[in-house]
């Protein structure tokens, strides 16, 4: 049934999502999930990305069912806007991320050009790094790599993951204190690396 049709069945469903209706969530998954997914992909264009724009979207809708106010607006507006700017965020990441790929990409042909020794040694950095991160725990690995390579944020992950901000500052900051002792068992300096992160 349509929200035309009963103009207050989308309120209803997130006033018990809000109470903890899991199926409410499901019942306006199933309403609006198609129209959601196309938005998404003409904005990411890549259909996985798209899924994964839609899925987090529907997380937040759960998380923050108890703030929508009908003044501002249909629900259906509300996860419009959610979507639109959840799929606008990704795009500016991975355009970001691409641009730091091609910088450092660029910055290591140089460096091949130049000085093969050098890139023989970075190489052999790298190696190290990746046995260092090899050795951390599943979660602190998963923190580090969302956080330097996927180029999110403290309040993004926390967000993406349903979990307090504090949680994933503390699981960053062990994560950060674990990698570095094992840099350092490889002896590869983490300042050296990444100019000492703060947590």
């Amino acid at each position: 049934m349509s929200s035309r049709e009963n103009p207050s069945s989308d309120v209803e469903l997130l006033a018990r999502l809000s109470a903890g209706d899991l199926a409410a969530a499901s019942a306006l998954y199933d309403r609006y999930a198609g129209v959601l997914l196309a938005l998404a992909q003409r904005i990411v264009r890549d259909q996985a990305e798209a899924e994964d724009v839609v899925h987090d979207a529907f997380v937040t809708v759960h998380d923050r069912a108890a703030q929508y106010s009908a003044d501002r607006g249909s629900v259906v507006a509300w996860l419009v806007t959610l979507v639109r700017n959840l799929s606008i965020d990704r795009v500016r990441r991975r355009e970001r991320r691409g641009g730091i790929l091609r910088r450092v990409a660029s910055e290591e042909l140089r460096q091949a050009v130049r000085d093969p020794e050098a890139q023989l040694s970075d190489a052999t950095v790298h190696a190290r790094v990746r046995r260092a991160l090899a050795k951390l725990p599943d979660v602190q690995r998963a923190t580090l790599e969302v956080t330097f390579f996927e180029g999110l944020s403290y309040p993004e992950i926390a967000e993406r993951e349903g979990v307090a901000l504090g949680t994933i500052k503390s699981r960053a900051a062990r994560a950060l204190a674990s990698l570095r002792q094992e840099l350092e068992a490889e002896g590869v300096s983490l300042r050296d690396l990444f100019g000492e992160p703060q947590a």
